[in-house]
């Protein structure tokens, strides 16, 4: 009886070491696939190239993946749940002015520390945004856990409790705004070089205070004081 329950204990383990030793390859192909992409562009990627460049037999990836759609879509929704996890937490957050300034803040660190996965899920090449297109017309995303449509609905909700200044009136218009200036300083941080750095003398500015400065402007510019 010991033996059995041993033997049963034995392949439990086992299952979780396999399961875990598959998930950590799936996430070592797509952080290669991630790079080659941006590097090299979606048509000239290949699973194969891939397989090389994690020196891992070609045949063997297709384990995996059974083509370059399914890993890109695979890509694609791990991304998206990533940023919707880390926005959808800010909204047990009550005060609108904290909840927008963190929902902010999180966004641009997952955007800086995630670079590849940021420029291919917000600047994608058009065939990467046709799978995209494919995976939300088969797996639709509830619309109140859409990053956009959080972010509207939070800017919305300010404005009711009487937040903005009173020319701002347009949900839509703030929340477009501020999408913006979210996105534009995550891409100055991980694409632009040295040299544009140097051109606007600021070389040596850190990320941290660029955000702050846009946070600054939203705040002082947007909110009641």
């Amino acid at each position: 009886m010991r033996q059995n329950k041993s033997n049963c204990q034995t392949v439990s383990v086992s299952e979780l070491r396999r399961d875990r030793e598959r998930q950590e390859m799936i996430e070592r192909i797509m952080d290669a696939a991630r790079e080659m992409f941006v590097q090299e562009g979606y048509e000239a990627v290949t699973l194969r190239k891939i397989a090389r460049a994690i020196e891992y037999s070609p045949a063997s990836i297709y384990q995996y993946f059974k083509d370059k759609e399914s890993l890109v879509k695979a890509i694609i929704q791990q991304d998206q749940q990533d940023v919707r996890r880390a926005i959808m937490e800010c909204m047990q957050l009550d005060e609108p002015r904290e909840r927008l300034t963190e929902m902010a803040r999180r966004y641009a660190d997952w955007g800086v520390s995630h670079p590849n996965h940021y420029r291919l899920l917000l600047a994608p090449p058009a065939n990467w945004a046709k799978q995209e297109d494919e995976l939300r017309l088969n797996r639709p995303t509830p619309l109140e856990q859409e990053a956009v449509k959080i972010l509207y609905e939070s800017v919305k909700d300010a404005m009711q409790r009487g937040i903005f200044k009173e020319k701002y009136r347009d949900p839509s218009l703030v929340a477009a705004t501020l999408w913006a200036g979210i996105h534009g300083v995550i891409m100055l941080e991980i694409t632009m070089s040295e040299y544009d750095r140097a051109l606007i003398g600021a070389p040596d500015i850190l990320f941290e205070e660029r955000f702050n400065t846009l946070k600054e402007v939203f705040l002082d510019g947007f909110l009641m004081t």
